[in-house]
């Protein structure tokens, strides 16, 4: 090997090092995301390091990486993540819908409520539908108003913006379920319906193979943009860090989002 080729190595390898130990000296940002994984949009634990961790996971990982920030990630029941933040033993989490009673642990990209200013939309995560899935030839029905057809009731992951929504309708059922067991029991007519992100409900659907024992209704009951909200403590110590993120958020889902959603998602984003 000529000198000239070591010294290159050589110089390459101390900039590679001294990149590293630079990353190393960025602030830590803590995140907390739900247990078990959302498949296509999070992956359990054992999958987190492999080259599909998730889209989701993928976009916050470059948007930290361009606000220099170091990502520690770890995985909770969700209504413990909302805890952690609340709390401040998390510095956020994913994913989230904004819900006025959240202002109360998060702070949301663009929002102030003192000023009564909205979530910023365009510092989203990403834009989903819940759809509501039922058996085919069911009595369940939904006008994007009110059901009809209700004998079990419809079923939500619990601590959900989609079961709060059902609970105000008057819908809900009472019983908590996990996801393959509500769609279980909806394939068997033993529940009116479930109502679960789209892309997540394909995944499960095709690995309980249920396909063609489940239909989404036409109608969708929500129409939503997933957050990342973080702690109000957090944001107080480092407003301008924040911020950048919010912003390289929303930069990077517009640079990779085509990518994102080809690589992951069996249907376009609405």
């Amino acid at each position: 090997m000529s000198s000239l080729r070591v010294l290159f190595l050589l110089v390459l390898g101390s900039l590679s090092f001294a990149a590293a130990a630079a990353e190393e000296n960025w602030p830590r940002l803590r995140l907390c995301y739900e247990l078990g994984g959302l498949p296509p949009y999070t992956g359990p634990p054992e999958q987190a390091p492999t080259e599909q961790p998730g889209l989701i996971i993928e976009l916050i990982q470059q948007a930290a990486y361009r606000t220099k920030l170091r990502l520690d990630l770890h995985q909770q029941p969700w209504k413990r993540c909302v805890h952690e933040v609340q709390n401040g033993v998390s510095d956020g989490l994913f994913i989230a819908v904004w819900q006025l009673d959240r202002d109360s642990w998060g702070r949301y990209p663009g929002r102030d409520p003192q000023q009564q200013r909205p979530v910023d939309a365009n510092q989203r995560l990403w834009r989903v539908e819940y759809p509501i899935i039922v058996r085919p030839g069911g009595a369940l029905q939904w006008d994007g108003e009110r059901f009809t057809g209700i004998r079990y009731g419809v079923g939500a992951p619990l601590g959900y913006a989609t079961s709060q929504r059902l609970r105000e309708l008057g819908v809900l059922a009472s019983e908590s379920l996990g996801q393959a067991a509500a769609l279980k029991l909806v394939a068997a007519g033993r529940l009116d319906g479930y109502v679960l992100e789209r892309e997540i409900a394909l995944g499960l659907i095709e690995r309980l193979q249920l396909q063609g024992q489940l239909m989404f209704l036409p109608q969708p009951l929500l129409n939503a943009d997933w957050y990342l909200p973080l702690s109000h403590r957090f944001y107080i110590a480092h407003p301008e860090l924040a911020e950048g993120l919010w912003r390289a958020v929303a930069e990077q889902r517009e640079q990779l989002g085509a990518d994102l959603a080809r690589r992951y998602l069996r249907q376009p984003p609405p």
